[in-house]
């Protein structure tokens, strides 16, 4: 079960947290204010009320067994950064942190911070995106040039199995899963003889520029 403490239980903190400890992950919450830790401690393994700019007190916390620390001091830009150095200096396996701005992440890249992240930026490209095309229901950027799309079904595809369609090496594209709205089910890594519905929605991988041609 892997283990992840969320440190700074503004409103991203505290729902990362309570969604995390929802899917079976062990979560140790972090926060200045009593009153935050007292709102997620019933739904995590453990909350504490700590500095996080204190090395000593980040120290005491047993951060290097978790799995990854994710940062979240909500608009405090010089917390932020000092607690990711001190994390650093700890030697955590894996430091992820929100950015309030593009330097402020030029910075705690430059840290060694593992990932950054901007809640409001990549919720509104995903809005962006899934507003670009009719049959585009979600989007989530992995990386460079690469994304998930969850798709409604072309008009080509409806009543087609996948090995039907060679839906592969047609749209260069492969599908990960498929969600049946009616009834509701998810088949992971769906196999050729997998017939598509209408109900379906196509959770896809791939090339950006090939899921734009899908889309």
């Amino acid at each position: 079960m892997p283990q992840i403490a969320v440190i700074g239980l503004s409103s991203f903190g505290f729902y990362l947290a309570k969604k995390l400890s929802s899917l079976g992950t062990q979560v140790l919450a972090v926060d200045q204010k009593d009153t935050r830790v007292e709102d997620i401690k019933e739904y995590v393994d453990k909350a504490v009320i700590a500095d996080a700019t204190d090395k000593d007190v980040l120290s005491s916390l047993g951060l290097t067994q978790m799995d990854a620390v994710v940062l979240s001091l909500g608009d405090s830009f010089a917390s932020s950064i000092l607690a990711a150095m001190h994390l650093k200096d700890l030697g955590v396996k894996k430091i992820m942190a929100k950015a309030l701005t593009e330097d402020h992440a030029r910075i705690l890249e430059k840290i060694g911070v593992d990932r950054i992240i901007f809640p409001e930026k990549d919720m509104a490209e995903r809005v962006a995106m899934s507003l670009q095309g009719t049959n585009v229901a979600d989007y989530v950027p992995l990386g460079k040039d690469l994304s998930v799309m969850e798709l409604m079904p072309l008009k080509e595809m409806v009543g087609k199995t996948l090995g039907e369609l060679n839906f592969r090496k047609r749209y260069n594209c492969q599908i990960i899963a498929v969600k049946d709205k009616i009834p509701e089910e998810v088949t992971f890594i769906p196999e050729a003889e997998t017939r598509i519905k209408q109900s379906h929605l196509l959770i896809v991988v791939g090339n950006n520029k090939n899921l734009e041609r899908l889309k």
